[in-house]
């Protein structure tokens, strides 16, 4: 009984607080008919957890002490010079697996007003063009794209304009330009540039993960270093002995 007052809520009615008193016990006998079941049912290995308790202690422990020690001793800091070194040393591990895609894309509603410097703006190569389009984009446009710099998943492209799913992939060439319109929408859209997939998958596209992949090495150096500190000291404290 007193570890049910400290479970109801102190704003219930009686009725309430008998009901929902009711639902607790029916809900722990419920459970609790199951669990003596179990112990009747299985063996009396199956019923001995303690290891299994044991080995789980140790592994969620080692877990935490791992992550603060890589949290207070892990230097993160990647170059540029480090990325790029590790890049032309293992450029067969960096093949596309998808075709990818610089673009200058714009989606707009199909009636907004000046379409056609819309267009205009679009096809033109002036810089101060550029920004203009750039401004009537930010006032009309439902999506853009205009970094030139960034790849980007030619099949997420697909996914945005439908209309490119019945273009053969062979179509999309550096310069290609193609313009869509449907009920709601148009679209614009040049292909700046394209890498094709099973080609080299360009630097800068694979920045990110190869930074993700030279600090989880440094986790795993870090780590095995700490450990084997910890190994020695033990064995010159004699806290550990190792008989064979």
């Amino acid at each position: 009984m007193s570890d049910l007052k400290k479970l109801v809520p102190e704003d219930l009615s009686k009725s309430d607080s008998a009901a929902f008193i009711q639902n607790y016990i029916n809900k722990w006998a419920y459970n609790e008919a199951f669990y003596q079941q179990a112990i009747n049912y299985l063996t009396e290995e199956e019923l001995d957890i303690i290891k299994e308790l044991d080995a789980y202690k140790k592994e969620l422990l080692s877990y935490k002490f791992q992550a603060r020690l890589i949290n207070e001793k892990l230097d993160t800091t990647i170059t540029d010079d480090q990325i790029e070194t590790y890049y032309n040393a293992n450029s067969q591990n960096f093949l596309l697996k998808n075709n990818i895609v610089k673009v200058l894309y714009v989606k707009t509603p199909a009636n907004i007003p000046n379409l056609s410097k819309l267009k205009k703006l679009c096809y033109s190569t002036n810089p101060k063009d550029a920004e203009q389009l750039k401004s009537m984009c930010i006032q009309y446009a439902n999506n853009y794209f205009m970094n030139d710099n960034t790849w980007l998943m030619y099949d997420d492209l697909k996914k945005e304009i439908n209309q490119l799913k019945e273009i053969p992939d062979y179509n999309i060439q550096n310069g290609k330009i193609f313009e869509f319109t449907d009920a709601m929408s148009f679209y614009f859209l040049k292909i700046i540039e394209v890498k094709s997939k099973n080609t080299l998958s360009p630097l800068n596209f694979e920045k990110n993960n190869i930074k993700n992949m030279l600090i989880n090495q440094r986790k795993q150096l870090l780590i095995n270093s700490i450990k084997k500190d910890f190994f020695d000291k033990a064995k010159t404290n004699k806290e550990l002995e190792i008989y064979n």
